[in-house]
């Protein structure tokens, strides 16, 4: 694993030249060193007080840091003292005060990008810097990228690319916009008085294991698994600061940020006295693809629907807020996913209001049958053509009776289908009859989302309203506006929302991308390209199965193969845009090769 476990341990108390001193940082700073040299095995470096200089750190960090730590070391870097914000260009600079500071000349402070750019300089493979200091979040502003949110369940496949891979994590007690607090008991309802500050009380109590929580206690076990990572550790502090300070009105944020030589690993501690609890991976097979190919993602796979949580939230609020919307986007661009894996689970979760959801309607061929087959889903009384006693707007008459604290969604996912498919002009207007009359009956209670392809929407709009009721009392002009404040459009996805997309369905099931650039040759691939996402799923499920069939290889020669998506299996796929023809070509061949005559009857269906 690491050679060395070696710490930087400062705190600050007695400041002078006009700088107010601190009353717990160096006991915080002690008793940290404790608990890292007994329980942790750590070679810590302590630098208190008169110690803690300007020309002391520089030395430290100019020398000292780089002659001792080796890439076969870990390093932790802890500072309890005074910080300062000041404006910059580009957001807070931040600034570290060491103790024979003088107050408001910057020249005697130790800037954080200062600080920043002498740690990225080391050679270790692990760095966990903790800042527990006002305007510490600061520091977020020399970071680069996002880290992974803490798994429940910690594998041991997984804890071996934690440790494996680079992990230089950044915990701060407090934002950029916010002092840390000095001295302030979290248990304040029982009056003692704090000898820690309260991100420090809750830092060394996590580091005892108390922020090894998952999984938990059961038949005579203790809870965790032994391991607690960084983010694990910033859970735990937040939950314990932020909720402790926030109650007595004294809000402190701790946070989190990794710097730019961060990949895929996490700083590790393990628990005092605790065995190590880590279990292996579930097996992998067909059922297990964590990829949707060229298929829409259902409800039931919103736990690998990743890449549009801004997107989600901004779509609740819309359908909340317009009887309908209409969802709007090129061929491929997600909208169905969108809705399916995305807003209904959504809807389902939200605390403030109740909602049913009806299953998603297919207009086809026969648009009326659908929506009555889910009407009779929700045994609601069905739609008659021609029949003002039985249309919709009274089916749902009927069900608000039985739900007077509920909404209720009417999804119709790719309405292209009411032109496309649908030939009976009669049943085509009989169905924009029933929604229209629907929506303008219940406007408080019903939504309707349409789904619908850009170069469909001037078709379906116009003859939407072509088939305005005559009893409809709204001009077209009023009619059409509702349509354009309705109108929300699928933007195709950013970088950082593609990378989502394609690593985190990956890390559900414990996988990961071999070399970890293969990640950005598939953004680099669909980037600009509209449409491409049903591709580069189709891609991904590709790469999958390849692992599929190198893992039975391995396993008939008795081999374990690591849990990776590789690049020389995306090679000979011919990258996103090849993968597909490929796979046509193989199925057609296999086909032919079954029987000839197979050959003329493809020919003539891909031909007509």
């Amino acid at each position: 694993m690491f050679s060395r476990n070696l710490a930087f341990i400062t705190g600050i108390n007695n400041y002078t030249n006009g700088i107010s001193p601190l009353n717990t940082a160096v006991n915080d700073a002690k008793k940290l060193a404790e608990i890292l040299r007994t329980k942790h095995d750590y070679e810590v470096w302590e630098c208190l007080d008169e110690v803690a200089t300007l020309s002391k750190f520089n030395k430290f960090l100019e020398e000292t840091l780089p002659e001792q730590v080796t890439e076969n070391d870990r390093l932790l870097f802890y500072f309890a003292g005074h910080g300062v914000a000041l404006n910059g260009d580009d957001g807070p600079a931040g600034y570290l005060i060491p103790q024979d500071a003088k107050l408001g000349d910057i020249n005697s402070y130790l800037p954080m990008t200062k600080l920043h750019d002498a740690l990225s300089q080391l050679p270790c493979r692990h760095f966990l810097g903790i800042l527990d200091c006002c305007f510490a979040g600061a520091f977020k502003w020399s970071s680069t990228r996002d880290l992974l949110t803490s798994p429940e369940v910690i594998h041991q496949e997984r804890y071996d690319r934690f440790i494996t891979d680079p992990a230089w994590q950044i915990i701060t007690s407090s934002a950029s916009d916010q002092k840390a607090l000095d001295n302030f008991t979290l248990d304040s309802v029982r009056s003692q008085i704090g000898n820690h500050s309260p991100f420090a009380a809750a830092l060394l109590n996590a580091l005892e294991g108390a922020a090894d929580t998952y999984p938990p206690a059961t038949n005579g076990k203790p809870a965790g698994d032994g391991v607690i990572t960084a983010t694990e550790l910033y859970l735990h502090l937040r939950d314990r600061v932020e909720i402790s300070t926030e109650k007595c009105r004294l809000r402190q944020t701790p946070g989190i940020s990794c710097l730019n030589k961060h990949d895929k690993g996490e700083y590790i501690f393990f628990s005092p006295g605790h065995e190590l609890n880590l279990p292996p991976a579930p097996p992998l097979d067909l059922s297990q693809n964590p990829y949707r190919g060229l298929k829409t993602f259902d409800e039931k796979h919103t736990s690998l629907f990743f890449g549009r949580t801004l997107l989600i939230e901004k779509l609740e609020d819309f359908v909340k807020a317009n009887p309908l919307t209409v969802v709007l986007g090129a061929s491929g661009s997600g909208k169905s996913s969108l809705v399916k894996a995305g807003l209904i689970p959504k809807l389902r979760q939200n605390n403030t209001e109740k909602w049913c959801i009806l299953p998603p309607i297919r207009p086809g061929e026969t648009p009326l049958q659908g929506l009555n087959n889910v009407l009779c889903n929700a045994t609601l009384p069905k739609v008659e053509p021609q029949n003002p006693q039985h249309n919709l707007a009274r089916s749902i008459d009927v069900w608000a009776k039985n739900h007077p604290n509920s909404k209720l969604l009417l999804f119709i996912d790719q309405s292209e289908e009411i032109i496309t498919l649908s030939q009976n002009l009669d049943e085509r207007q009989e169905f924009f009859q029933q929604i229209l009359t629907a929506i303008n009956a219940h406007r408080d209670k019903l939504r309707v989302v349409l789904t619908l392809r850009s170069d469909f929407e001037p078709q379906v709009r116009d003859a939407g309203l072509t088939f305005v009721p005559t009893d409809y009392n709204l001009e077209k002009t009023v009619l059409k506006k509702r349509w354009h404040n309705g109108r929300f459009i699928v933007p195709a996805m950013t970088r950082g929302e593609l990378r989502e997309a394609i690593e985190k369905p990956a890390q559900a099931r414990v996988m990961y991308f071999q070399p970890h650039e293969l990640v950005e040759q598939l953004i680099d691939e669909v980037a600009d390209m509209p449409g491409a996402l049903p591709l580069l799923s189709f891609a991904l499920s590709e790469l999958y199965l390849k692992y599929l069939r190198r893992q039975r290889q391995a396993q008939y020669s008795g081999i374990t193969i690591d849990r990776a998506l590789t690049q020389e299996d995306y090679l000979e796929l011919g990258g996103v845009m090849q993968s597909l023809t490929q796979r046509a070509d193989e199925e057609y061949e296999a086909l032919v090769h079954e029987n000839p005559a197979y050959d003329q009857v493809i020919r003539h269906v891909m031909l007509r």
